[in-house]
């Protein structure tokens, strides 16, 4: 499968990105890295640079996950552009930034995560770009084997105890006279 990971220059991207990075060397899935927007005249701050691209194909290159970057500049929206991607790739999940912005904020601003969290049929995770907690995030370190973790036993190996009897009684947990 494939984590679909949407992507600005932003620090909450850049966040989004790393944690999406951590699962897949968990899962042992791949990435695809989607920069979109309005495109066209009109440059806008979302999109990603040609230096940007660079940068971030070479972090991509160093995970050694299998990982690709796709950039959509076509005159349609953030949301209808990665809505479409998932749509097409069917994603295990979807990770993007969030920005700490306030009710208000969105409602003059409008949001790209709002509208993905409503428009995606696909689960998404919303990172949180924070300073103080660093994601973990080791890029020479091993993937973790998650395949050594034991099975779960069947319901039916677990012992019943329902049929225990109860050896509390009330006169052990009086405490005396109430005032």
């Amino acid at each position: 499968m494939t984590i679909l990971v949407g992507y600005t220059a932003s620090k909450e991207s850049k966040a989004a990105l790393e944690e999406a990075i951590r699962i897949a060397r968990l899962t042992h899935e791949g990435l695809l890295v989607v920069n979109a927007g309005p495109g066209g005249e009109h440059q806008h701050g979302s999109m990603v640079t040609e230096d940007q691209q660079l940068e971030l194909q070479s972090l991509l290159d160093s995970t050694g996950l299998s990982a690709e970057f796709r950039q959509y500049a076509r005159g349609r929206s953030t949301v209808d552009e990665l809505k479409d991607v998932a749509d097409e790739v069917q994603p295990s999940v979807v990770v993007i930034g969030l920005k700490r912005r306030g009710t208000f904020g969105r409602f003059v601003m409008g949001s790209v995560s709002d509208g993905l969290l409503k428009e995606l049929d696909q689960p998404v995770l919303c990172v949180k770009e924070n300073p103080a907690k660093p994601s973990g995030v080791v890029r020479d370190a091993p993937s973790k084997d998650i395949t050594a973790v034991p099975e779960p036993r069947p319901l039916e190996e677990i012992p019943d105890n329902s049929d225990a009897t109860d050896v509390t009684d009330s006169a052990s947990t009086d405490t005396g006279p109430r005032r």
